[in-house]
């Protein structure tokens, strides 16, 4: 082989490495990645997101003074078939308005499409609420539907 045909040998080599890291990693990057903890709840989708069981919302804004533990949400998840959700309040306006919610981060239960508890932050952005009490609303939800 001379010079030109190692050349041009080795740029065809080199031609199908790259496309070959190119395709694959596009094929791996594309694979299905974990859902973002932010489901995206608007106002037009709200009340379908909420109609069945017991749905706990975390209402929240970038400019929050505080943010809310991580650590209170921990056994009310999946407590009576719980959901949760997180978020923005810019993208719920209505239904923060109707709740009348100003000051975040603000927690509300719903059960069955129905308003059951809200927690509303304070002007420090504390909201006043443990895990025990989270699940108690839900308890107390389901005992008011019995009677």
């Amino acid at each position: 082989m001379n010079r030109s045909q190692l050349i041009i040998w080795g740029f065809k080599l080199l031609c199908v490495f790259g496309l070959t890291f190119v395709l694959c990693g596009n094929v791996v990057n594309a694979q299905d990645k974990p859902k973002s903890p932010i489901e995206s709840l608007t106002d037009d989708n709200f009340k379908k997101k909420i109609a069945k069981g017991f749905v706990l919302i975390k209402f929240t804004a970038p400019y929050q003074m505080k943010k809310l533990d991580g650590k209170l949400f921990d056994g009310v998840k999946g407590f009576e078939g719980c959901v949760i959700y997180e978020v923005d309040h810019s993208q719920v306006k209505k239904v923060v308005k109707k709740i009348r919610i100003r000051n975040y981060p603000s927690i509300a239960l719903f059960h069955d499409g129905k308003k059951k508890d809200v927690w509303k932050a304070d002007m420090d952005g504390v909201v006043d609420v443990t895990n025990k009490d989270l699940k108690k609303a839900i308890s107390n939800a389901l005992a008011g539907d019995v009677f």
